[in-house]
């Protein structure tokens, strides 16, 4: 299978989608079903149009793939690969590269809940800050109000978003005393600025008088509360006789413990117990509930430090989760994600002894501080109103793989690039880093890459610059690097040009580079007929012309390998011969290279070969004496054809020869029943009593039904068969001549 794409860059806005046109021609010898494959995003963003391409031996089809990006895709350019395979396995699976640009498109959202807040003189309102574009936003907020009446300060008054994230701010507000009046409603405003987007969101401090007229009202309630309780501690005093006063915690604040006890106040829970006489016993006062919301100001925080055993950095993105351990197992109470730095907290707590453990996809699950299970985990203690810090763990990440490929160039022969990984924390580590060559394609991987980490890929080649680029991996990821280009050093031509006897000065030497001629010569004096052609770029084929007056123009082919030089060209130039230049095309016009061409009819025959970069298929032919030469031209594949050429005058005019295929074609339709129809599904085998091929005939829509075809055979005579049940039913044979197409349909037996 081959795959040509001319989208190397796809450039996709955000929530919009991109097309990747891609032609594929099935190499195999069997009818293929081709389905396109996206690796680098989720499938959900990725399809492809038709999605299943079927093609013929030596057919050309379409397919397209769309992508479709979320809006909230991040900014930046994303490597994909797009990987094409074939139902039938004939052909391995090829895939081609592509770089998805996404543009920025910030978007900022600013909303409070709830906006208006009624108090005396201070209050808080909570102020959500989502980021809803794609790329990460440094936001800064300031608040104004109208009368300039309020104080107002911001917690914290700076944050940064990476996209889709949300903070909280809080904004606390203080207005002027007011003792005495009705409420008065102060009003202000917060603003939100991050790369030119602004946002706004209006709130409204309902201001309370000090001294309202229900004041009063409130007092003698007061005092008559006061006379109730004096009486009611009292009956209290009486009842419990001179048992003492104690402050304690109630003991359901505890989530964990269990409560035991036979005396009127023992029980169970946070809300229900048993009395010694087997009474329902009623809950102690201020008894915080088991489950649900944790009240204000009780609950403890849990904070510490993710960081990874290969490079001691933090670790973001990880999930740190509390456990409470009871009789019924573990029971998940809170988690929280790390930031960048691998800092976390887990806060609202309640109170208590509580198991840390941390988990994500690609790294190992540890629980605090360093065991593989709950069961030699060892406790943390959370504690009312404040923050238990140091609950550090560090963890481990599954090996990494980094896949990419190498671009050298269009060369000859292969080049062994050789790729090291060496991680940037610890460079001379030998057991950190990774070393392989890459393939002749180009591509590469490096497996079992010690995970999380950043490391430094460097490319050497022989005749090419070295090349350095970092990648940072994580726990378990297979990491797509973008392409690497080398870049060659330069090349040079050199050598010495004669005249069969002696060194010939004055001789203008000459090649191109991408289109540019570069003209240099041999010198008269000194070192008479050296020549140097210094900073050619390499890899390159290079043909060097010399001329010279009373000489026949000679030509040279000089392959360079990536920054290498020939000093050794030796070039004999004769005088008062002739030139054949021309062309070798094949049947569609396009230029043939590596082709032979010979002229015989001289003292010696001449022989050259059609270029394969530059002007494909041109030849030149040089030192021929005047006659009449016939040119053969060669190429494997190919018939052979022969030219005649006059070179009586020195010089023959340039000559085009069309080469043709060599090889045939042989085709039909499968037939069965009364009166004879097209049928698909059956086997028909080709062979020359040497190489068997073997295909079935098919039903696809623009070809007719019962279809077969076998291309590409050598010219002679072939059987060609039909097989039902293992056994031969029906055998025609055909004769095959070079770039013909024989037609030969043939029959299945009824009941065959």
């Amino acid at each position: 299978m081959r795959v040509i794409s001319g989208v190397d860059t796809l450039e996709v806005a955000p929530g919009g989608t991109g097309e990747i046109s891609l032609d594929v021609v099935n190499t195999g010898a069997v009818i293929d079903a081709i389905s396109a494959h996206v690796v680098g995003l989720p499938i959900e963003h990725a399809t492809s149009r038709p999605p299943v391409l079927t093609l013929f031996p030596d057919a050309t089809g379409q397919l397209v793939v769309r992508l479709d990006l979320p809006s909230s895709f991040p900014a930046g350019t994303h490597p994909i690969t797009v990987q094409l395979s074939g139902r039938s396995g004939a052909t391995e699976a090829v895939h081609h590269d592509v770089d998805v640009v996404v543009g920025a498109r910030p978007a900022l959202a600013l909303a409070a809940s709830p906006s208006t807040v009624r108090a005396r003189r201070r209050a808080t309102f909570p102020v959500q800050v989502s980021n809803r574009g794609n790329v990460p936003l440094d936001v800064a907020l300031r608040a104004n109000d109208a009368d300039r009446s309020l104080q107002v300060a911001l917690s914290p008054s700076t944050v940064s978003l990476q996209p889709g994230a949300v903070a909280s701010v809080a904004v606390q507000v203080q207005g002027p005393r007011h003792l005495v009046g009705s409420e008065r409603e102060r009003p202000l405003q917060v603003e939100a600025t991050a790369l030119e987007q602004t946002e706004t969101v209006a709130l409204v401090l309902r201001q309370r008088p000090a001294l309202s007229p229900g004041l009063l009202t409130a007092l003698v309630l007061a005092t008559i509360l006061a006379v109730w309780a004096a009486i009611f501690l009292l009956g209290v005093r009486t009842v419990l006789g001179a048992d003492p006063y104690t402050k304690i915690a109630p003991p359901s604040y505890f989530a964990a413990t269990v409560v035991t006890g036979t005396g009127a106040g023992a029980g169970t829970g946070a809300g229900t117990g048993t009395a010694a006489g087997g009474a329902a016993a009623a809950a102690p006062a201020g008894a915080v509930p088991r489950d649900g919301a944790l009240p204000a100001g009780v609950g403890g925080t849990l904070a510490g430090t993710v960081t990874a055993a290969s490079d001691a950095q933090g670790v973001g993105r990880i999930t740190v989760e509390a456990w409470r351990r009871t009789t019924s197992g573990l029971v998940l109470v809170g988690s929280a994600a790390t930031q960048e730095d691998g800092s976390y907290a887990i806060a609202g707590l309640f109170p208590g002894p509580y198991l840390v453990s941390v988990r994500a996809d690609g790294y190992q699950t540890v629980w605090y501080p360093a065991a593989p299970g709950d069961a030699g985990a060892t406790t943390v203690d959370a504690t009312s109103q404040s923050v238990t810090d140091g609950v550090d763990l560090t963890i481990e990440g599954d090996p990494a793989v980094i896949n990419g490929t190498v671009d050298v160039g269009d060369v000859t022969t292969p080049v062994v690039t050789t790729v090291v990984a060496r991680a940037t924390w610890a460079r001379d580590d030998p057991t950190l880093t990774r070393t392989v060559d890459a393939a002749p394609d180009g591509t590469y991987t490096l497996t079992d890459v010690v995970a999380p980490g950043t490391y430094e890929l460097s490319f050497t080649a022989p005749g090419y610059q070295p090349t350095t680029v970092t990648e940072t991996v994580t726990g378990g990821q297979t990491r797509f690097a973008p392409t690497v280009t080398l870049a060659s050093g330069a090349g040079q031509i050199s050598g010495l040009v004669t005249d069969g006897s002696r060194p010939l000065g004055g001789v203008v030497v000459s090649t191109t580079v991408d289109g540019t001629p570069i003209v240099v010569g041999t010198p008269t004096l000194g070192s008479v007929g050296t020549f140097v052609i210094p900073g050619l770029p390499t890899p390159g084929t290079y043909v060097v012309t010399f001329t010279a007056d009373g000489f026949t123009p000679a030509t040279a082919v000089v392959d360079l390998a990536a920054g290498e030089s020939k000093t050794d060209v030796a070039v004999t130039m004769t005088g008062g011969a002739g030139t054949v230049t021309g062309r070798i095309v094949g049947p569609d016009g396009a230029g043939l290279g590596g082709v032979t061409v010979t002229a015989t009819g001289g003292a010696s025959p001449v022989t050259g070969t059609s270029l394969t970069t530059g002007t494909v298929g041109s030849f030149t032919l040089a030192g021929l004496q005047p006659g009449l030469y016939t040119l053969m031209v060669s190429l494997p594949g190919y018939t052979d054809q022969s030219v005649a050429v006059d070179l009586s005058s020195g010089i023959a005019s340039a000559v085009t020869v069309t080469l043709r295929p060599s090889w045939g074609t042989v085709q039909g339709v499968v037939r069965t029943g009364s009166p004879p129809t097209g049928t698909a599904g059956v086997q028909v085998q080709a062979t020359d009593g040497q190489k068997i091929w073997t295909t079935t005939s098919t039903a696809v829509a623009g070809s007719p039904s019962g279809f077969y075809s076998f291309a590409q055979l050598p010219p002679g005579s072939y059987s060609v068969t039909l097989s039902s049940g293992g056994r031969v039913v029906a055998t025609a044979v055909v004769t095959v001549t070079a770039g013909s197409t024989v037609t030969q349909d043939l029959t299945l037996p009824a009941g065959g």
